[in-house]
């Protein structure tokens, strides 16, 4: 595999170590037999308004979050990539008693090449989250207290622009969650395009949607997260990644802004 195409694929899968719920939801790619991947992602976003029933705006709490996702990824064969991927957070709330620091999620599971030509693949994706400090708050974004389960179909293609190589990916899926929250919908796309051989420009957008609402506290909502990304490869194996996030509509849920910031290694 060429260098460039490496790199390509490498951001592809990296990029979703960028959407708020773990490091592992998206990029068709598996990587190929007997190589890895170790990705770190930083995280940090403020949201002093949030979004209300109908979809306005409104003043919160100001809540404030950091967040590490470490993902590893491990190509057992050229088909199959296992994943692994544990998440540590800090919550802080305005004026509140209850923030808390400590493992969020942990993602195990893999995604399976079920097609693939010269320039695209199409894969599927299933993994199971482990809930770490749980929280109960009624917004989307914040709560986490039940195990849940993860399916996905997944689509990615490469291509060329004069001398610039790039790709999409595309990403639909289903996640099941125990207890009260509601079950969710979930669709990520990601765009990039390598404009110099060590530097890639990427945009993606992460949508959930609630399936209806939950039990207890836990209302129906949906929130659309954008970031935009660059990424700098140090040499074949080490990148360095720097980006913004924004929350861009919603409904019960937080309007977040924040900044990212990785640390990524191939072998």
């Amino acid at each position: 595999m060429k260098y460039a195409t490496r790199s390509i694929l490498a951001v592809a899968i990296a990029s979703v170590a960028l959407v708020h719920a773990t490091a592992a939801e998206a990029s068709a790619w598996t990587l190929p037999k007997g190589k890895g991947q170790v990705l770190v992602t930083g995280v940090y976003s403020h949201s002093d308004r949030g979004f209300d029933a109908n979809g306005r705006t409104i003043d919160i709490p100001d809540y404030d979050k950091q967040e590490v996702y470490v993902l590893g990824e491990y190509g057992v064969t050229d088909d199959l990539t296992l994943i692994a991927a544990p998440s540590f957070r800090h919550v802080g709330i305005q004026g509140a008693t209850d923030d808390t620091t400590g493992l969020g999620y942990t993602e195990l599971g893999g995604r399976y090449r079920v097609a693939s030509g010269s320039r695209w693949v199409g894969s599927l994706q299933a993994t199971a989250r482990i809930p770490g400090t749980r929280r109960r708050d009624s917004l989307a974004q914040v709560g986490s207290i039940d195990a849940e389960f993860d399916v996905r179909a997944l689509g990615g293609a490469s291509f060329t622009i004069g001398r610039m190589s790039g790709f999409i990916d595309l990403a639909s899926g289903y996640r099941v969650r125990a207890g009260d929250p509601p079950n969710e919908f979930r669709a990520d796309a990601t765009l990039g395009i390598r404009p110099a051989k060590r530097v890639l420009l990427y945009t993606s957008v992460s949508s959930s949607w609630s399936d209806g609402a939950g039990k207890g506290v836990f209302k129906a909502y949906r929130y659309h997260n954008a970031f935009l990304n660059a990424a700098y490869d140090l040499n074949d194996r080490w990148s360095l990644q720097l980006g913004g996030l924004a929350t861009v509509g919603g409904k019960n849920a937080l309007r977040e802004r924040g900044g990212t910031g990785g640390l990524w290694f191939r072998f």
